[in-house]
């Protein structure tokens, strides 16, 4: 991108201290260093911040890319601005999507800032402690979670970075929780712990509390019991909303049109996309389903992103980037090398279990899920438990067991064996026509089950049996 660029957008916008700081690095790349001085000297604070994080450089190119992009954006609607950099920003970061709590989609947010304003319970938040206490103008009150990948080698600069750029104008307090990494995958969890608290005061400053004692070799205050509860809603509510975008766009691919209604996805054997549904899920429906329409209509080229934007607006409005956090659809993974099956969404693993299967006579390939089916043989305690999906119309099929003691190896006929309350969990999850990948080396050797009482859990889809069928899967 060339530095005129970016004069003009200073020339526009002289308050923004990003952008006297972005034009400085390209000054001085091109070896004017009295030029680069003085756009350093305007960027002020955030030159002192971000000189101390180290962000790659290729993170700020594609920030000034997209400063531009934003700023002839503003020229035709000037409510959108920051929004959608967040979203590109945590891509760069973590590699992955962006996540919400059941209810009131404000509700997380109003008790998030009330537990901060708190006497008895809210962190002593100090500035960041490499200086990169900037201000951010003024905003009006909201508040949003988000959640990154943390490993060993990412520099908390970046991530401070991200959250900073991404914040939007509408955002005073982000709360950013921590996937651990395991090889590629970022893994997600109910109880994810909150990383940072990043907030704008009303000055217009932005602090941030750490709560990692790695990360800022100080020992954090405590997290407020009520922050660990909100963590838990908005990880749950992003679950459901993944489910139920995965079975809005399995219904367009079975029929050909979009669904009407939840209702339609929580039909009777064999129509049961969906094995469990919720209130929360009529809720979802009609913003989720506008924002499959926008996405398909953009798709093919035509207009469709302000309605996309008006979709993510109000139902996720206290996640950060505005939309639900997964945005790929499940997918699952069985690794026979090490007996693992995860549900994923793009590279985060949401689940992972072990399972029981037959070695060489448990198929390699893709699948999708066809007949999902309760109690398989007619009873819960059958040879293929309580729950049974089957694998693209074969003989082969995830399903429970009435012998435990096989989960974790191969004496499987070469059907997929689990144990009931995971089985269960995954029938509820993963909706009919999920894709379904089974080979070899795909997954870390790890566990990701929450407790009991954090399991996915909703209603269950009635007649979901199927009594005019006897499975005969290789059990």
């Amino acid at each position: 991108m060339q530095n005129t660029d970016l004069r003009s957008y200073v020339k526009k916008h002289p308050d923004n201290k990003m952008a006297w700081y972005l034009l400085g690095k390209e000054y001085l790349g091109e070896g004017q260093e009295a030029k680069a001085n003085y756009c350093f000297q305007q960027a002020g604070e955030v030159y002192e911040a971000f000189e101390r994080s180290k962000a790659p450089a290729d993170i700020w190119m594609d920030y000034q890319q997209k400063l531009v992009e934003m700023s002839e954006l503003k020229e035709k609607k000037k409510r959108r601005r920051k929004m959608w950099l967040t979203l590109l920003m945590l891509l760069l970061l973590a590699g992955l999507p962006p996540a919400d709590a059941p209810g009131s989609p404000f509700e997380a947010a109003g008790a998030l800032s009330s537990s901060l304003d708190s006497d008895d319970e809210g962190p002593n938040e100090a500035p960041v402690r490499d200086g990169s206490e900037v201000g951010n103008g003024s905003m009006e009150p909201s508040n949003v979670f988000t959640a990154t990948a943390f490993s060993k080698g990412k520099e908390v600069g970046n991530v401070l970075a991200a959250a900073w750029s991404g914040s939007g104008d509408r955002v005073n307090t982000a709360a950013i929780l921590g996937m651990q990494m395991s090889d590629d995958w970022a893994i997600w969890k109910r109880d994810m712990p909150v990383k940072y608290i990043m907030r704008t005061n009303p000055k217009g400053k932005l602090t941030a509390q750490s709560y990692d004692a790695n990360q800022c070799n100080c020992k954090p205050p405590e997290v407020p019991s009520s922050i660990k509860r909100m963590v838990l809603a908005w990880t749950a509510k992003q679950e459901t909303a993944a489910a139920l975008s995965s079975a809005i766009i399995s219904y367009r691919k079975q029929h050909q049109k979009w669904p009407a209604s939840v209702t339609a996805l929580a039909q009777p054997f064999p129509n049961n996309i969906l094995g469990e549904t919720s209130a929360e899920m009529s809720e979802m429906f009609p913003q989720l389903l506008a924002m499959h329409k926008a996405q398909a209509q953009a798709g093919k080229g035509n207009s469709g992103g302000d309605k996309l934007v008006q979709a993510k607006n109000t139902l996720f409005a206290d996640t950060m980037g505005g939309g639900p956090f997964f945005e790929k659809s499940y997918e699952i993974i069985i690794d026979k090398s090490n007996h693992r099956l995860a549900l994923i969404s793009g590279s985060t693993i949401v689940r992972m279990y072990e399972v029981g299967l037959g070695g060489e006579r448990t198929p390699e390939g893709t699948y999708v899920i066809t007949d999902k089916v309760v109690n398989p043989n007619g009873r819960s305690d059958g040879e293929f438990g309580s729950r049974g999906m089957q694998l693209s119309n074969t003989n082969y099929a995830i399903h429970g067991t009435n012998e435990p003691d096989s989960i974790g190896l191969d004496e499987s006929l070469g059907c997929v064996r689990m144990h009931k309350a995971d089985v269960e969990e995954l029938f509820a999850l993963a909706p009919q026509g999920t894709p379904v990948r089974i080979g070899n080396d795909l997954l870390p050797e790890l566990t990701v089950v929450p407790k009991a009482e954090q399991r996915y859990k909703h209603k269950l889809v009635p007649q979901q049996n199927n009594p005019n069928k006897t499975y005969h899967w290789l059990n």
